[in-house]
């Protein structure tokens, strides 16, 4: 091998939330300066819920349901399938916490918060998880489930990954449009979306 040549000693292995962290761009597009990156955090949490995996949405649209709760925190409930029969905690969740790959945008916004709490039901049995970042701050806790099923996942960005006067923009419009070729119109409801700053 040459000796400018690329080897495994070249390779630095990352933990998913610290892959996010140093490199925002690659999930949400822009970079951790860019004043831009709390509305793409958002955006694409709710572009993924909207356009869901297949095997979680079925053949219906999901209804997601978006509050801006601050100028970096927001929740997005929707009525996908929970990935585990009875909302059980996910085989494979990040850090063993409720966000498994099914939820990838929501566990890449939760590396770049400092709480996120997330909460799962179907059939009349919830669970509750408060992480801190994407690391569980505690084993998931059963609640008293609404009807129905769905995901709630409330996001406080952390104002120390984002800069001092990081917040979510106030052109909200665009979120939760259908962007790209595999969008479906007859079927896409969209987000509903609720900015509760005042």
């Amino acid at each position: 091998m040459p000796e400018n040549g690329y080897s495994s000693a070249d390779i630095e292995v990352l933990e998913f939330d610290e892959a996010v962290r140093r490199r925002p761009g690659m999930y949400f597009g822009v970079s951790l300066d860019d004043p831009r990156l709390p509305a793409n955090v958002v955006r694409v949490v709710v572009d993924h819920a909207v356009h869901p995996a297949p095997h979680l949405a079925g053949p219906h649209s999901p209804v997601v349901e978006v509050a801006i709760l601050g100028d970096l925190s927001f929740s997005i409930t929707d009525d996908q399938l929970c990935p585990a029969e009875r909302c059980r905690v996910p085989e494979h969740g990040y850090f063993g916490s409720l966000l498994g790959p099914d939820r990838w945008a929501s566990a890449a916004a939760a590396a770049l918060s400092r709480r996120t709490i997330v909460e799962v039901w179907q059939d009349g049995s919830g669970l509750r998880q408060e992480l801190a970042g994407i690391r569980p701050a505690g084993p998931p806790r059963r609640f008293a489930a609404p009807r129905g099923r769905g995901t709630t996942v409330m996001i406080e960005l952390d104002p120390g990954c984002l800069g001092v006067d990081a917040a979510i923009g106030t052109d909200i419009e665009a979120l939760g449009r259908c962007h790209g070729d595999d969008c479906v119109a007859e079927i896409l409801r969209g987000a509903t979306v609720d900015d509760r700053r005042e």
